[in-house]
């Protein structure tokens, strides 16, 4: 057993300091790179701005595909761990990395079929062929995301989060280095930073094979010997992974609606606000994130060892120090948004910009602790297999976000921000309660079947 799967299976609080602190370092400086990212694009006008706006749905949507599979994956590792299977957590990892490649080579000419005309129809407009220049190259790579998820999401599965988090800064580090080259060394301009993306990606996923088929250094060990497809083993990854991808793609996919109600009430200058503040969004969530991802691995391989006293003292205890910082944060984003302003409104075409970004930064701050909620709860219900809760809630969540941008839309982006605002802080108290209502049924059905007393 790796000293990795011994502390995840180990005490909960210093687990998830342990396995949480590179996560969050990881996240923060993808965060920065996304930053990068739009500061380059601002660069190259409102245009491309707004353009990267209405193509990260996309983005989100091929992402979304394979991190809910990959997620499903893991987490049905991390409980076989947690339940001393190892033999089994290698055959779903090998099940896992095939069946996910093949969903990647079927999705990719689905996107390349349905991208174009789902962008001329939610209103590129003026963006529009930027749009399609920034959004071909994540089209055509479905794959190298595919397989970067996969590996991500093993590595965190046995408790590798600094190996899984190696991946992620090298991703970060080559995107940085590849950004400008791509986009103004050959002259392909915003094409250049999804090239660029494409190939950062690719090329930190190499580390991640070498542990796993080369050294052999991992725990898990994926063995394609005869191999052939286990049809118990794939539902059962499916049945938290799919889940999972219908609620990440739900939001991707209500966000292409979220899109065109934002051109038809602010026009492009709308879809840029929203996007690029939404960057500062993402930022202040990471500690969220990280504590989520680490609650993860920890809370299922609890759960598959029945250890439910474990499983609630880990969730107690990331929901409080999540709540703490990211209030905390937002706090003094909000009090600093005119300086963190200036970062995306630094050319000539966005200077306009400034004033009304600032306003967006500090009116988004105010759904923060929810959203960071929202994050908490939704990692505990994938640890303890109820993936389909999760799923429920994100849907009912966008499909009000989306009646109140259709109804807002009429009027002005400060109605349009202020829905926003609501339905997250609706958002984050309805995943926290169906949390806490899944942990109860968990523990109770536990102590019917064993006949123990509570489990507190």
């Amino acid at each position: 057993m790796t000293n990795d799967v011994k502390l995840m299976l180990g005490e909960p609080k210093k687990a998830l300091f342990v396995m949480a602190g590179p996560i969050f370092i990881s996240l923060i400086v993808s965060q920065v790179n996304n930053i990068v990212d739009t500061y380059w694009c601002s660069s190259l006008g409102l245009n491309a701005l707004s353009a990267v706006g209405i193509v990260s749905s996309f983005y989100f949507l091929l992402s979304g595909i394979g991190n809910g599979l990959s997620l499903g994956m893991s987490i049905s590792i991390a409980k076989r761990i947690g339940a001393k299977e190892k033999d089994v957590a290698e055959r779903i990892a090998s099940q896992g990395i095939v069946f996910i490649i093949c969903i990647s080579i079927v999705v990719t000419p689905l996107f390349l079929i349905f991208g174009k005309p789902i962008i001329s129809m939610i209103g590129g407009g003026v963006a529009y062929f930027e749009s399609i220049a920034y959004a071909y190259p994540y089209f055509l790579s479905g794959c190298v995301f595919f397989t970067n998820s996969i590996f991500a999401n093993l590595l965190k599965a046995e408790g590798a989060v600094k190996k899984s988090t190696t991946i992620l800064i090298l991703s970060v580090f080559f995107n940085l280095l590849l950004d400008p080259i791509f986009a103004y060394g050959f002259g392909l301009g915003i094409a250049g930073l999804a090239w660029a993306t494409v190939v950062s990606t690719f090329l930190s996923t190499l580390p991640s094979m070498y542990w796993y088929f080369i050294e052999r250094s991992t725990y898990i060990y994926p063995n394609f010997t005869a191999f052939r497809f286990e049809r118990p083993i794939i539902m059962e990854f499916l049945r938290l992974g799919v889940p999972k991808m219908i609620e990440l793609n739900i939001m991707s996919i209500i966000n292409l609606g979220l899109v065109h109600f934002l051109i038809v009430g602010g026009g492009v200058v709308g879809v840029a606000l929203y996007h690029t503040t939404w960057k500062y969004v993402n930022l202040l969530l990471m500690p969220s994130y990280a504590l989520g991802g680490g609650l993860v691995p920890i809370c299922a391989a609890a759960y598959g060892g029945d250890d439910f006293r474990k499983v609630r003292e880990a969730y107690n205890f990331s929901l409080i120090v999540s709540l703490s910082i990211t209030t905390a944060a937002a706090f003094f984003v909000a009090t600093f948004s005119d300086q963190f302003a200036i970062l995306f409104t630094s050319s000539s075409s966005t200077l306009q910009l400034r004033e009304s970004m600032a306003h967006t930064i500090r009116l988004f701050c105010i759904f923060i602790p929810f959203y960071g909620w929202i994050n908490i709860a939704s990692s505990l219900l994938q640890a303890i297999y109820m993936a389909s809760q999760s799923m429920y809630s994100t849907l009912v969540r966008n499909i009000l976000l989306v009646m109140v941008f259709w109804y807002t839309s009429t009027m002005n982006l400060e109605a349009m921000w202020v829905g926003l605002i609501l339905c997250e802080i609706a958002g984050g108290l309805l995943m926290g309660s169906l949390a806490e209502y899944g942990l109860r049924k968990r523990m109770d059905t536990f102590q019917r079947r064993h006949g123990c007393g509570a489990v507190t």
